[in-house]
């Protein structure tokens, strides 16, 4: 969070047509000490989120032009519409998540009213190995891939009590997932937290996105519901991106 309130300010600085902020100058207006300011900055730096320009000052970097890019793809607008409907139906936190290296980031999501997620934010990463979302980007990825883009990963200290810990756990749990055609991730983020994600395809079948559902209910019964569900949205958002958009502009 205290990240994308650098990127968020950093950008609209930048949008204000005024003199960017230097690194010392961001942390004072966002209210972080510089240390800790200047160590998030060097990693959203690496991460291609910001930038600097000639006279030192952030500007917004071409990991966040990329990101806003999919958000305005026209079957994103349909995606707020299927999104509302999940988080109001089933009181979860419905999201959209596309893959960022090791991460899934996420574009979009809509909660239920009695869902308490005051803490997620479009742009947030979470770990592609433990969580619904990310494990649904995985899913046509071989083994080899997969433990090629896992190979750095610090496994401890990540996630939630059922979370796998080495990379032929998560290689274990994906075969899992694509046998059922759906990605289950219980407690493997958060405690108490489960996550049901499912891949969204494109018209020549990759994988661009996921959709999924975090809840804290996963009995079989409302897994089997939510499942289904999950399946008629990112059907109809999968017919959206082969028309081209011609359903998001009637609808």
């Amino acid at each position: 969070m205290q990240g994308l309130s650098l990127v968020k300010a950093a950008v609209q600085r930048e949008h204000s047509g005024r003199t960017g902020f230097s690194i010392s100058r961001l942390a004072e207006h966002v209210g972080l000490e510089r240390s800790r300011a200047s160590r998030l900055t060097q990693e959203l730096r690496a991460m291609r989120f910001l930038e600097l320009d000639e006279g030192q000052a952030l500007r917004a970097g071409p990991a966040f032009f990329s990101i806003a890019a999919v958000r305005n793809e026209h079957w994103m607008r349909s995606a707020r519409a299927e999104l509302r409907r999940l988080g109001s139906r089933f009181d979860v936190s419905a999201r959209i998540s596309s893959r960022f290296g090791a991460g899934a980031l996420l574009l979009r999501s809509e909660t239920g009213v009695g869902v308490s997620d005051v803490s997620v934010r479009p742009g947030m990463i979470t770990p592609v190995w433990c969580t619904g979302a990310g494990r649904a980007l995985l899913i046509d990825l071989d083994d080899d891939a997969v433990a090629a883009l896992l190979s750095d990963v610090v496994f401890v200290g990540v996630g939630g009590p059922r979370a796998p810990h080495s990379v032929p756990e998560v290689l274990e749990r994906l075969a899992r997932d694509r046998e059922a055609g759906c990605a289950v991730a219980v407690e493997e983020y958060e405690q108490g937290r489960s996550e049901l994600g499912v891949p969204i395809r494109d018209g020549a079948g990759d994988v661009v996105a996921a959709l999924s559902a975090v809840t804290t209910e996963l009995s079989g019964s409302a897994q089997a519901k939510l499942r289904a569900e999950l399946d008629r949205s990112r059907g109809r958002l999968e017919a959206v991106i082969r028309d081209g958009g011609a359903s998001a502009d009637q609808g």
